[in-house]
């Protein structure tokens, strides 16, 4: 922070303390606090869905049902509850109460929790009843399926003594213990990783077939096979396979929470409790592979793990945390009550109660729309006799709900402000005045946001005050809202332009926070409310580059603000408290002229509990560019600020890294932890590796633009200060024993190039990742100036390696870097043009700028390096060709993954795994060249995430062409 930001703001706190001494001095209640009372935040501003939910027997109340099913041959409805009671009563509105069927819990006590509950297809005449349920956690034969026998009495009751355990498997955090009986009359069981959250899949189970973990079985209960109380159905896919589990059906779930069949055509649903970044649905079939945890959906997770014996399918359909926390699966509906549901697949999510809807053409998803906002915790779907459906509220209301047709559907929220003026929060918008009671702040450290600048404001309404939920957290009452002004430099360095470019909000409604935001218009005298997919405004500046500063979409908001995450953990679900930057370390810092912030916030009423009296010994978060701080604690509050909202449990970083400030050194994971997701060419890397920033992937990350940088949202721009800041940190640290060092040549390199412009030893550190890093960290030193810097940057920006040339973008103008497609490039406008596939041919054979045959080989011309294309039309739509070539690492089949091989020496080779044996390992790399290294030099041998395909191939066509070879790749079937 230099001096020029430091009088700003001082400036701006003095103004800070002067507003909250009038506040202060005025009374509007007996408690003398000022009473916010203008907020015109109510709702949402977006039409409201087409249903709604309302109870389906209202006198009904369960204590936390996980599932529901209905006794074929009869009218009633049976509902499991987690602590082991089972009830049944009629299928009528107008029930007064439900009747004890079973309660497991008398029967087997210490019993953990039940959750799966299904009846034999002939249970007429069988009498018979599937549960599963949980004995003890965390033992081999933990988690059971019994049959049990139902007598014929009305209300019907269970029999506890006629157990029969059917198979056990292993008890853990995610039991899956869904049953489901398919078409064919074979009972179906889903099964979980049998682990806590993190670290992800710890047992290694999720692509292992020879256990029944992370799977759905299929077996058959009608028959006893050998000392088996059923048998396998010999249609099964692995029976043959051996070392496999004959039962599995499928296999790669973390979590499969709830599973369904199409009473229909048969389709096996399935919705899978995703990780850190995506919650997921599918369509299961015969000997499906699902990915966990080599991936998460679509996300690498642990790349370089074995794999089982399928290819691994991507989800049918997938929901960021953004949208969704713990899906639960649910139903195609069959039912008569709502013909606009018929043969759509219902599902929802249980942290924040959203229903969505797909349909499904057998090929692929033709349609998928949210459906409902509800208030449920939505732990699972019940479906009845005739195909209606309904929903289980696990604590909230605690009874059964059902869709009804919203009467408010489509019609929008004309009430919700559309102007920042109208919200309620300024007396003035144009000076940013704040309303009475809206009381400004400033936190300690601020995340980067390329430069941009902000002032803060927090709304309370009426009397409600803020409660601290754990220590340092804060959690705020509904009606809250959090205020940030945002403001950047049009012109780079210049105070004078500086220019108010949005206002962010967050309005806490519903026990979660909502973001909006307000773009201001160019006579700075309002903003106006932006839509939900954001919008992106660029700045001319006089600096190195065009400053482009994106308004985010909503649901990219959630990425950090994530409603996950600012959580207590529950049983079945987290407990919202504060958001970032809302916490005791943050406001507690001292005010010009003296005094406490946090202290005048306690003065103003605005706590329920003072947040102590001696500001001194609360947590006080660093500032991490007060160059006078403490090195290791400016470091920690900048990755604190930056990082750790999505680097913490649940919260979306699929690194399972530490990084708030609160951990100790070696509680973060990440102190010489090796990545798993890529090392960027990187020799011997490591997360942090003590004493080496250039063999550390999280600098690295820092450090770079382009693809697999860090922060991954809210900023295009490097921070120099910042990644500085990192770099000297981690080269601060004790080093460990396997920390590498710069080879006499390199060391002689890099001080030849601080001397003068040295294009040979220039080249040779541009030939390794870690060479390329000490150059920029030499430049950000201000150590290599002038002629030598200049060489550095122009052959650093135009290398040949994205891992090198991705460090260097950033010290040249913008309209000279790599088009990246998706910053420049609208995929919408070229999937609107109808091209030509005689064009489009043309394109792929013969376009220098395409290349596409320089890896593909069709109709006996190009080179087969890369996937066989002949049948790409029949395999994806345009819309994901498109994706595909524009995102190559989106989806990587095994195959065609790159693999990074370090030799014993420190040598580094890429490419695709031509062969592997005793004797030699054998790559191939992008121009169809293979080297051999003997098997006794290779150190380690790992793929990647990422596709050998460069990401630029459509830079320089133009949409038409674009269109036309979309066509042509669409016609190869």
């Amino acid at each position: 922070m230099d001096l020029t930001d430091r009088g700003r703001i001082a400036g701006r706190l003095l103004l800070v303390l002067a507003v909250w001494s009038a506040l202060d001095s005025r009374s509007s209640a007996e408690d003398g606090r000022v009473r916010w009372t203008t907020s015109r935040f109510a709702g949402t501003p977006d039409p409201p869905p087409p249903y709604v939910v309302e109870p389906a027997f209202p006198a009904l109340t369960f204590e936390h049902p996980v599932v529901m099913a209905p006794a074929p041959g009869t009218d009633r409805l049976f509902v499991g509850e987690q602590g082991g009671k089972v009830s049944s009563f009629p299928n009528n509105p107008a029930v007064s109460k439900a009747d004890l069927a079973l309660d497991l819990a008398r029967h087997r006590p210490g019993m953990v929790a039940l959750y799966g509950l299904a009846f034999h297809p002939q249970f007429n005449v069988n009498r018979s009843v599937y549960v599963c349920y949980v004995t003890k956690d965390g033992v081999a034969d933990g988690t059971r399926v019994s049959r049990f026998l139902a007598d014929r009495a009305d209300p019907p009751s269970i029999d506890p003594a006629s157990e029969v355990v059917i198979l056990t498997f292993p008890s853990g955090g995610h039991n899956g213990g869904c049953l489901a009986f398919g078409p064919e009359g074979f009972l179906y069981i889903s099964t979980g990783d049998a682990e806590v959250p993190s670290p992800p899949d710890p047992r290694d189970t999720g692509q292992d077939v020879g256990d029944l973990l992370a799977s759905i079985l299929r077996i058959d209960v009608d028959h006893a096979e050998g000392t088996r109380a059923y048998r396998v159905p010999p249609d099964n896919p692995f029976v043959n396979l051996p070392g496999a589990r004959p039962e599995i059906w499928a296999y790669g779930f973390r979590n499969p929470w709830r599973m369904s069949f199409d009473r229909q055509n048969g389709d096996l649903w399935v919705g899978d409790v995703g990780w850190e970044l995506w919650e997921l649905v599918d369509r299961v079939v015969k000997g499906g592979n699902y990915g966990w945890s080599i991936v998460e959906g679509r996300q690498p997770v642990h790349p370089e793990g074995r794999k089982g014996p399928t290819p691994i399918l991507p989800p049918t359909a997938e929901h960021p945390h953004s949208e969704a926390a713990s899906i639960t699966g649910g139903y195609v509906y069959r039912g008569a009550r709502l013909a606009g549901l018929k043969g759509i697949y219902v599902y929802g999510d249980f942290q924040s109660g959203k229903l969505w809807g797909l349909r499904h053409d057998g090929t692929k998803v033709v349609w998928k729309a949210p459906l409902a906002d509800t208030p449920l915790q939505l732990v699972a779907f019940g479906e009845d006799r005739a195909g209606e459906l309904y929903l289980l509220d696990y604590e909230r209301t605690k009874q059964i709900h059902r869709l009804i047709p919203n009467p408010a559907a489509g019609a929008a929220n004309r009430a919700f402000p559309q102007r920042l003026s109208d919200t309620g929060l300024f007396t003035s918008t144009r000076e940013q005045a704040p309303a009475p009671g809206v009381v400004p702040y400033e936190i300690n450290a601020s995340p980067w946001s390329d430069g941009a600048t902000a002032e803060r404001w927090l709304g309370l309404p009426g009397s409600s005050r803020i409660t601290t939920a754990e220590p340092g957290t804060w959690r705020l009452p509904d009606g809250a809202v959090l205020a940030r002004t945002v403001s950047i430099e049009k012109v780079a360095g210049n105070l004078a332009s500086r220019s108010r470019v949005e206002t962010q909000i967050l309005h806490r409604e519903g026990g979660s926070w909502r973001p909006y935001s307000y773009l201001w218009n160019d006579a700075q005298t309002d903003a106006t409310l932006v839509g939900a997919e954001g919008v992106t405004k660029t700045f001319p500046s006089g600096g190195v580059r065009l400053t482009t500063y994106r308004v985010p979409a909503r649901a990219e908001c959630l990425l950090c603000h994530n409603p996950w995450v600012e959580s207590k953990t529950t049983t079945f679900g987290r407990q919202s408290a504060s958001p970032l930057g809302l916490t005791t370390g943050q406001l507690n810092r001292p005010l010009p002229g003296g005094g406490n912030q946090l202290r005048v916030l306690d003065r103003l009423g605005l706590f329920e509990q003072s947040p102590g009296a001696d500001p001194e010994k609360l947590p006080r978060t660093a500032d991490p560019y007060d160059a006078s701080a403490d090195l290791g604690r400016r470091a920690r509050a900048y990755l604190q600020v930056n990082c750790a909202h999505c680097h913490q449990e649940h919260a979306g970083g699929s690194a399972t890294i530490q990084l708030g400030d609160d951990q100790a050194l070696d509680q973060m994971r990440a102190l010489d932890v090796k990545p798993t997701q890529g090392t960027f060419g990187i020799a011997d890397a490591r997360l942090i590796k003590p004493g080496d920033p250039e063999g550390s992937t999280l600098f690295y990350r820092v450090l770079k633009l382009g693809g697999g940088r860090m922060p991954r949202i809210g900023s295009n721009v490097v921070d120099a200060r910042g990644s500085k800041l990192l770099g000297d940190w981690i080269e601060a640290l004790p080093r460990s024993g396997n920390t590498h060092a710069f080879t006499s040549e390199t060391s002689s390199d890099l001080k030849a190039v601080e001397a003068s412009s040295n294009p040979q030893a220039i080249d040779r550190l541009l030939a390794t990742t870690r060479g390329a890093i000490a150059l920029v960290r030499r430049i950000d030193r201000g150590s290599i100036v002038g002629d030598a810097r200049r060489a550095v940057v122009a052959r650093g920006a135009s290398h040949a390696n994205a891992e090198v040339r991705d460090l260097y973008e950033r010290f040249v103008p913008e309209s000279e870097r790599l088009a990246r497609l998706g910053d420049t490039f609208d995929p919408k406008a070229v999937l609107a043009l109808t091209g030509d596939p005689r064009r489009g041919r043309e394109v792929f054979l013969n376009s220098p700028a395409a290349q596409c045959k320089t890896c593909h080989r069709l109709d006996g011309e190009g080179v087969a390096l890369g996937p066989d294309l002949a049948k790409i039309g029949a395999k994806y739509p345009r819309a994901d060709m498109l994706r595909h070539i524009l995102e190559p690492s989106f989806v990587v089949d095994p195959p065609f993954a790159t693999y990074v091989l370090e030799t014993k020496a420190g040598k580094i080779h890429a490419g695709l795994l031509a062969s592997r044996t005793a004797q030699a390992v054998v790559l191939k790399d992008a121009a169809n060249q293979e080297t051999r290294i003997p098997a006794a030099e290779v150190e380690r041998l790992v793929p990647q995430a990422r596709s050998m395909m460069p990401e630029s191939l459509l830079r320089d066509l133009s949409p038409r062409q674009a269109a036309d070879l979309l066509e042509y790749l669409g016609t190869l079937k």
